[in-house]
């Protein structure tokens, strides 16, 4: 237990609680619990959906699971807001307690973790969509665990060094004490500011990149504007991350300049950052959920494609179709060309349909499309095996396989 006499007026316990400070401290309270149970329900959906696509396909996502980590991180986040409502109920900051502990652990655990990953994430996409690189899985998974022992190994040098006295009352909650500014800022609030600048700049560059490649025609019409689109959503995760520990973390940096915030400045700032939980929830569900809701494990080859927008059409945007055509008089790959003949064929999805056009013309269309994530090769596989049998079944017809640089060839030989 801290000692109340050893403590200055602004570290010790406050007893009782102000009246605007109970009704600063009820928003904050309310806003952590939201937050705490949205990224708990994600937490629990991307378990699930992990523990299911490694047991059924022996692969998961590297952007899920990062993820993942994320939202285990805005979890310890909103757990340090939540439990002010322990205050609440005692109507007052008892410094020396065990969940002033645990409150100021885990505001030094959960801040510095969502910068850790929301950065991470941010590097993630800049190889994978800009760089078109990958880390190979050990190396993917010894990075999560150094960033993880970065996380708590920064939270135990304060620890170390002042194993008893180092979180007391820091304002409306509990934190590392004002006496101890070196530690605040060296192991939380400079970490805390080079990521905000790194998800700036990292977010900044793939944003400027992608509307360069598309000024200079590196995509197709069409990815064009799929690139466009995800540009205009990158802008989103720097700003909401920023605007949300930007306050708080000014506001102690201002402290630490002799200028401390007032009670009222920082639970306005306590708010923000914990609701950096539900708006990260809401945010990567709402434009990345063609990897969150896919029932298998999507590839890790995945670019600007594993993109959803708010205002677009998934199951065009995503969707992908297949048309396999064979005639008399030629060859034909199994990913679609153009036909020897000048005779029209209709589409329709997830249909399979045989055209008698002439005595040596005959068409097969298959038509596949897939609305909620992008086609695999084990797709391909599958439907060329059904296209075999159903050419081997015509009257007169019969098809040879010859294996050359664009895979299968299907011939039909009229006799």
């Amino acid at each position: 237990m801290v000692g109340m006499s050893s403590l200055d007026e602004a570290s010790s316990s406050l007893d009782p609680l102000p009246r605007h400070v109970k009704l600063w401290l009820r928003a904050v309270t309310a806003l952590g619990f939201i937050s705490f149970f949205a990224s708990f329900s994600l937490f629990l959906l991307l378990a699930y959906r992990l523990f299911r696509w490694q047991t059924k396909a022996k692969r998961s996502n590297q952007f899920v699971i990062l993820i993942f980590n994320l939202v285990l991180a805005d979890m310890q986040q909103s757990m340090a807001f939540l439990l002010n409502a322990e205050w609440l109920r005692l109507n007052e900051i008892a410094v020396g307690t065990r969940i002033c502990w645990l409150q100021g652990w885990f505001v030094s655990t959960g801040d510095l973790a969502s910068g850790v990953w929301c950065f991470t994430i941010g590097i993630h996409t800049f190889a994978s969509v800009i760089l078109n690189y990958r880390l190979k899985s050990p190396h993917f998974f010894c990075t999560i665990a150094f960033l993880w022992i970065f996380i708590y190994g920064m939270a135990f040098i304060g620890v170390g060094l002042h194993p008893h006295d180092l979180y007391v009352r820091a304002g409306a909650w509990c934190w590392v004490d004002q006496n101890f500014n070196s530690i605040r800022l060296w192991t939380h609030y400079f970490w805390i500011f080079f990521y905000e600048f790194g998800v700036i700049i990292t977010y900044a560059a793939i944003y400027v990149i992608l509307l360069q490649r598309i000024r200079s025609g590196y995509y197709t019409s069409r990815e064009a504007d799929l690139a466009k689109s995800t540009a205009n959503v990158m802008v989103v995760y720097p700003i909401v991350y920023v605007i949300c520990t930007l306050p708080l973390a000014s506001s102690r940096m201002a402290s630490m300049s002799n200028h401390p915030p007032s009670l009222g400045r920082l639970c306005l700032s306590a708010a923000m950052i914990t609701s950096n939980g539900w708006l990260d929830v809401l945010l990567y569900t709402i434009t990345r959920r063609i990897l969150i809701f896919s029932d298998s494990p999507p590839t890790d080859e995945g670019g600007i494609d594993t993109f959803s927008m708010p205002w677009g059409e998934p199951s065009k945007r995503f969707g992908a179709a297949t048309i396999i055509e064979a005639t008399g008089g030629g060859r034909y790959n199994r990913r679609g060309v153009v036909p020897l003949n000048s005779h029209s064929v209709s589409r329709s999805a997830s249909t399979d349909r045989i055209i008698n056009v002439g005595l040596n013309d005959i068409k097969l269309v298959t038509t596949t499309e897939v609305l909620s994530e992008p086609a695999q090769a084990e797709d391909y596989e599958e439907l060329a095996r059904d296209v075999r049998k159903k050419m081997a079944a015509m009257p007169g017809g019969r098809f040879s396989e010859d294996s050359g640089k664009s895979g299968q060839q299907l011939e039909h030989i009229p006799d």
